[in-house]
């Protein structure tokens, strides 16, 4: 039986293993970002929350009412969940999230700390020592 449709299920042979939104990931060294796509979900049935180091996506899609039966139907309808585990340096409180055009996207920035910060190094020739700064 066929049960919901793409991009919301995964499926194995046939059976479907869960209702979930794709999404791709991504870093610049500062900060990873997420896009997922969220197409017909509105602002107030999409969730983000961040809670022992993980982040949950939770969305709900809802189905319009219909006087009438489907003929075919494959589109989803429901609730969906996305979890991911956050590494020790992604900052929670730095979080930032927007929705356009049924993409969700979400800018998670590095603790101060974790970020790369460039290193003076001291020169010395033998005389006395001086500060350089390096290109890299």
């Amino acid at each position: 039986k066929f049960d919901g449709g793409f991009p919301w299920n995964n499926e194995g042979n046939g059976t479907v293993l869960r209702k979930v939104a794709p999404l791709s990931m991504w870093s610049d060294g500062n900060a990873v970002f997420i896009d997922m796509d969220v197409p017909g979900i509105v602002l107030a049935d999409l969730d983000v929350s961040v809670e022992n180091g993980k982040l949950t996506i939770h969305g709900q899609r809802k189905a319009a009412e219909r006087s009438s039966e489907y003929l075919h139907e494959e589109r989803f309808f429901g609730e969906f969940e996305r979890t991911v585990v956050l590494n020790e340096w992604v900052d929670p409180s730095s979080i930032e999230a927007t929705l356009r055009d049924g993409v969700l996207h979400l800018k998670l920035s590095k603790k101060a700390e974790a970020q790369r910060q460039k290193v003076a190094i001291n020169y010395c020739d033998g005389s006395d020592a001086q500060q350089v700064e390096t290109s890299k």
